[in-house]
């Protein structure tokens, strides 16, 4: 699917999902030579899972490719829980919630921080009646830990509300150039996708 710096490259557009780079920028990014990057990033764009825009600016086609994109946003999943307090409270969570139909992320200062001053965690889930019983699942989940934790569940319903409305500050807009997607990395496309036609 990907080469190894494939692979790289797409971790920084999937982890800035509505910005848009150039080659220069990309290559500083991950601290490759630029005649590589510019070699790589051309048989992306060819392959339709980025986009070149007329002023050589490239960008994220999120709205493609979504199961190619998934499987990026696990290798940065699979990054990120290397400090294993954070695995151990997303297995945890994902443990205790019992729905067909869930995304789980953590976004915020979190995302970039060793040490943030708090952990913002988001769970988009179908139903909206069970929004506080999500809630207390996560929050006793959470009382096992010592650290501080803005917790947020929302409805699709509303996920898709928030993102069709681009330019307010809202948590999911907020999720879109920081974030780290736990569980769900597919549905989580699929709806900015559809909120964005």
């Amino acid at each position: 699917m990907f080469t190894k710096i494939q692979a790289e490259i797409m971790k920084v557009f999937a982890s800035k999902i509505t910005e848009k780079f150039s080659i220069k920028e990309i290559s500083e990014a991950i601290k490759k030579p630029y005649p590589l990057i510019h070699k790589s990033v051309n048989q992306i764009i060819q392959q339709n899972f980025l986009i070149k825009d007329n002023k050589k600016l490239i960008s994220l086609n999120y709205k493609k490719n979504i199961s190619e994109i998934a499987y990026i946003e696990s290798i940065r999943k699979e990054e990120f829980l290397k400090n294993k307090t954070l695995k151990i409270i997303a297995e945890d969570i994902l443990d205790k919630i019992n729905l067909d139909f869930f995304i789980m992320l953590i976004f915020g200062s979190a995302v970039n921080s060793k040490e943030p001053r708090d952990i913002d965690i988001l769970i988009i889930i179908q139903d909206k009646q069970k929004i506080s019983e999500v809630e207390k699942i996560i929050l006793n989940v959470l009382s096992n830990f010592s650290k501080k934790f803005d917790i947020n569940v929302i409805s699709a319903e509303s996920a898709y509300s928030m993102l069709s409305k681009r330019e307010e500050i809202n948590i999911l807009n907020e999720t879109l150039n920081k974030h780290i997607l736990l569980f769900g990395a597919e549905n989580y496309y699929r709806i900015l996708k559809n909120a964005r036609q």
